[in-house]
């Protein structure tokens, strides 16, 4: 209690002694601090007010002149680096974000340096100052999912664009969509802001590229691309230098035994040091919830088919979810594939090291939380198991001693048909990832480090329906589901702490009409029908195939 609040006390109950009030000096007591309580309360509540109203005057609509150049400014990087080109990405699951930075890298070529961004970290309304920079182009790659929604990060700009009339006169622009035709709102976020911009006065540089995850959405966007920078150069009236810049985005630096304390050293966690142990809400895809695994039962027995019943006790998370959310699991990858991919790279895999973007304007310092040990990064950060895309095969050419092992992977990383029929037939159909890649281009030895580079980050899996957690490709190897067999991995046994997994809760756009569960009511989560069938080789098929 302040001196103040003392002082008022004692005269307070001076003047009731000596005035015979009613109230007793106890009675005056208790009136103080609920007049402190008061205060408190409305002062709370303005700062809560003052938050909201930052946030609802985010992105309104103000006259190109009238818009400051901020501290975080992707204009302000541009100029300041040279720069004139823009590649943004809306991604739900890196995708999106992979293709925004191979555009980004591959401008070297066309003498447009260029720069990836996340729109949700920009502010949006200075799209209309990009004219001012010469020969500026800025590329949109947005995956679409649920029912024809933007992805988190692209969200504030797509209500931006729908709700708001700027002038984007004078603003160069293209679009290339991620999308999947199996669903009905076929790339509906790209096509409506393709259309969209074009509606407020911005010029179309190249026609909307749609690429297709249900079926090979690399090719969709090398052949979209390949047609988009001869449109760039006959736009701005520049030509390609005719040579591939194969330059690292991030450069190495390892910590020896002692350098850095075991407390600073990344294990898992998706964004903040030890939020796994020190859990704090809210929660979300970058801040997890340690759910305990209170039930885990198969529903099948016997047979190829297989179907796991899990509920996940959130209860103290504060989350809420409604029927037709859905459960993002954080999985781990395979020890025995990731313990492969050490001995196939001779490093090892306990070295603690960091990778740091050399480009000094960029807002992403790292491509996932370092510093960190190979073991964890391979294991908690990095998609071992997806499919190595041509720019990867492309950047593996560099580490051959074969001749013949080089001009393979050059093939397949080309858009000529012989190119992408090798890549189909020996990726694609076959299932090979970076360790059976390695293992079968046996001159190929990279750095772990350019490995980790390159490979696209481990991304929470969404529940109910996956696929299947394990069969055999055409190369006779098994294949097992990340998720799948982690969790089949993890029951609950009796006398033993319950396992645990860091999950969230995404919104969904789908309702039912069923009332909201609360954490206090519903302590546990079903966490679906995690069905999946050996027939469909190699087919994600949750409750929605994201990009």
């Amino acid at each position: 209690m302040s001196d103040n609040t003392q002082d008022i006390i004692k005269e307070a109950a001076a003047a009731a002694a000596m005035s015979g009030s009613l109230f007793s000096t106890f009675d005056i007591i208790m009136l103080v601090i609920l007049f402190g309580a008061a205060v408190w309360w409305l002062y709370s509540s303005r700062k809560e007010n003052k938050k909201d109203d930052l946030l609802l005057s985010k992105y309104s609509i103000q006259p190109a002149g009238s818009i400051q150049v901020t501290e975080n400014s992707f204009i302000k990087k541009l100029q300041s680096s040279g720069r004139s080109l823009v590649v943004f990405y809306g991604s739900q699951t890196g995708t999106g974000e992979e293709f925004a930075g191979r555009l980004a890298k591959e401008g070297i070529r066309y003498k447009m340096k260029g720069m990836v961004a996340d729109p949700e970290e920009c502010d949006m309304e200075e799209l209309t100052k990009l004219k001012d920079i010469p020969n500026s182009l800025a590329v949109f790659c947005v995956a679409t999912y649920g029912e024809g929604d933007p992805t988190d990060n692209a969200m504030d700009f797509y209500e931006w664009l729908k709700n708001g009339e700027p002038d984007l006169t004078g603003l160069n622009y293209a679009v290339f969509g991620l999308g999947n035709k199996t669903y009905e709102h076929y790339n509906a976020v790209a096509i409506y802001m393709d259309k969209r911009m074009e509606e407020l006065g911005a010029t179309r540089v190249y026609e909307c590229g749609l690429g297709d995850d249900d079926a090979n959405i690399e090719d969709d966007f090398i052949t979209w691309k390949d047609k988009f920078w001869p449109a760039v150069c006959e736009k701005f009236n520049i030509e390609s230098t005719g040579e591939e810049e194969l330059t690292r985005q991030f450069s190495l630096v390892t910590h020896p035994p002692g350098e850095i304390a075991p407390n600073d050293v990344f294990t898992g966690e998706i964004s903040r040091l030890h939020s796994l142990q020190n859990q704090r809400p809210p929660f979300d895809a970058k801040n997890p919830f340690l759910a305990q695994i209170t039930v885990n039962r198969e529903l099948h027995k016997g047979g190829d088919r297989s179907c796991l019943h899990v509920e996940l006790d959130i209860s103290g998370s504060k989350m809420r979810y409604e029927a037709g959310d859905h459960v993002a699991v954080y999985p781990i990858n395979d020890t025995d594939l990731v313990n492969r991919l050490g001995e196939l790279s001779g490093a090892d895999l306990d070295e603690v090291f960091s990778l740091i973007n050399t480009d000094q304007e960029s807002t992403k310092k790292h491509p996932f939380p370092c510093p960190t040990s190979y073991r964890t990064a391979l294991s908690h950060y990095l998609e071992i198991t997806a499919l190595p895309r041509t720019h990867i095969l492309r950047e593996l050419v560099e580490y051959c001693s074969n001749e013949e092992d080089k001009n393979k992977l050059l093939l397949m990383a080309t858009s000529s048909p012989e190119g992408k029929a090798l890549y189909q037939s020996f990726v694609v159909d076959a299932c090979r990832n970076i360790v059976h890649i390695l293992e079968d281009i046996k001159s190929c030895k990279p750095p772990l480090d350019h490995v980790c580079e390159l490979l696209p980050r481990l991304q929470p899996r969404y529940y109910s329906i996956s696929s299947s957690p394990k069969y055999k490709t055409a190369t006779g190897r098994i294949n097992k589901g990340v998720a799948t067999t982690w969790l089949a991995e993890h029951k609950p046994e009796e006398g033993k702490p319950l396992p645990r997994v860091p999950v969230y809760i995404r919104k969904s756009q789908f309702r039912d009409g069923r009332a909201r569960h609360r954490t206090g009511s519903v302590p546990w989560l079903p966490a679906g029908a995690l069905v999946r069938s050996q027939e469909r080789q190699g087919r994600i098929g949750r409750v929605r195939k994201e990009r």
